[in-house]
């Protein structure tokens, strides 16, 4: 892989981990464009390492309130009780991904390398999107079954195409969620997950002996993009432009499944 295909995926890997279109989606079909062989666990490993950079300077605060809370101190944003609580929902949140990760980690990565597969699924994720709208002014917070709920939602976009942040985002919506507090927990919650898949890979690629150059900036401009990315959802939330991305989503996929 050349520097600048290195670059490229590592733009593409974090603009699209935190905006709601896929980057597992984006990378298989960027990859199967450009002709770059599919499978690099170790390039794979680092740009998603450069996104876990991104989200934890991002929520830097709220990750501190909740490692404070478990001292039982006072946060600035978060009393002790409000962070040992949040804590919880994302440990919630994320078993149902972490069972699917162990159980079924060989069949998942074999799935990367269908780009038409990606391409289908990147549809699915914007039909997803463009419910959010059925649900009119949802205006509730993080419960037990609704952390559950998402983190279900977590655990199928494990498959390639399907949006990690926007079948969260928008289940918790669709859920009575206000989008703002879904998209906060959704990210929080891709901590241990994008952790814990990092974890999972990290012997197979240690094993591949590739880490180089362009491994490096891969994960560099993953990491700046992203948090710029991150910057990008809320605004969009904000503005009531979320569900645009739907509509991205499904013209993404349909020109993906014609060129492939």
């Amino acid at each position: 892989m050349s520097l600048g295909q290195a670059l490229l995926l590592g733009i593409v890997q974090g603009l699209t981990e935190f905006l709601p279109v896929s980057s597992s989606g984006h990378l298989v079909l960027t990859e199967h464009l450009l002709g770059i062989p599919a499978g690099d666990l170790s390039f794979e490993v680092a740009v998603h390492f450069g996104t876990l950079v991104a989200v934890c300077l991002y929520f830097r605060a709220r990750l501190w309130d909740m490692a404070r809370s478990l001292f039982g101190w006072q946060g600035a944003g978060l009393s002790a009780r409000e962070g040992q609580r949040l804590l919880a929902l994302i440990i919630v949140g994320s078993i149902p991904a972490g069972v699917i990760g162990l159980l079924f980690k060989d069949e998942i990565e074999s799935l990367f390398a269908d780009a038409h597969l990606a391409a289908a699924f990147l549809i699915v994720t914007g039909l997803l999107l463009l419910a959010m709208r059925l649900r009119q002014k949802p205006d509730g917070e993080i419960t037990w079954p609704r952390a559950f709920l998402i983190g279900v939602a977590q655990a199928v976009a494990i498959l390639p195409g399907i949006s990690r942040s926007g079948s969260t985002i928008a289940t918790g919506s669709l859920s009575g969620v206000k989008p703002a507090t879904a998209a906060e927990y959704s990210f929080l919650l891709s901590v241990p997950a994008v952790f814990g898949a990092t974890l999972l890979a990290l012997p197979d690629a240690i094993a591949e002996g590739t880490f180089g150059l362009s491994h490096i900036l891969g994960a560099l401009a993953a990491a700046i993009v992203g948090y710029l990315a991150l910057k990008w959802v809320f605004v969009s939330i904000r503005q009531g432009r979320f569900t645009l991305f739907g509509i991205y989503c499904i013209i993404a996929g349909v020109i993906g499944v014609i060129l492939i």
